[in-house]
């Protein structure tokens, strides 16, 4: 799809298919908002008028995140549907182990922030709004291992067949964070943004 054709197919009105129930129309920026919320995932289903079937979210090519990247490069108004994030972030990869009540599993966090993370885990079978139990584990780039009590936002869509080993991204927020662990993330974002800026 030709770029001026993607942009005025932003203008349509989009539904969205929970189960049998049907919901919209939402304007492009109301869509864009949900996904940010953690509201509207890869695996729903969406359709506008001109589309011959429902499709993922995940396929469409209006919310693919190179289309998303370009709204953003291209300070297209419609651009402002995203929020700014309230915290810092850094990016560092932190071998860590989680259970849920139910499974034991290991990953790696991507992204940290003071409200949470961008993580990799070996467990594909977890759920937004479900409750984690995560171990980050000491590194060369952490120096103390710290525990947290955190919650799924958000779930990566995959095309690929999922085993009880297969790794997904999620987001998560934290809810309770040891004091240890709140330490050695400010410590990590100080870190990373003096890194980021020394290179510039």
């Amino acid at each position: 799809m030709k770029t001026a054709e993607a942009f005025k197919k932003q203008e349509s009105k989009w539904f969205i298919l929970r189960g049998e129930n049907k919901f919209g129309p939402f304007e492009y920026g109301a869509m864009l908002s949900l996904i940010q919320k953690g509201e509207l995932f890869d695996y729903n289903y969406v359709w506008s008028p001109g589309m011959t079937d429902w499709s993922l979210l995940g396929d469409t090519p209006e919310f693919s995140k190179d289309r998303l990247a370009l709204l953003i490069q291209t300070k297209d108004p419609i651009s402002h549907a995203f929020f700014v994030r309230a915290a810092d972030r850094a990016e560092v990869k932190i071998p860590i182990y989680g259970h849920n009540d139910e499974y034991f599993f290991d990953g790696e966090c991507l992204s940290v922030s003071e409200n949470g993370a961008l993580v990799l885990l070996n467990n594909p079978l977890l759920l937004p709004g479900h409750p984690i139990f995560l171990h980050f584990q000491q590194n060369e780039v952490l120096e103390n291992s710290f525990n947290v009590l955190a919650q799924i936002v958000r779930k990566n869509f995959s095309r690929q067949r999922l085993n009880v080993k297969s790794g997904l991204h999620y987001a998560i927020r934290f809810l309770q964070v040891q004091d240890v662990g709140r330490s050695e993330i400010t410590s990590l974002i100080k870190n990373f943004n003096d890194y980021k800026r020394s290179a510039q």
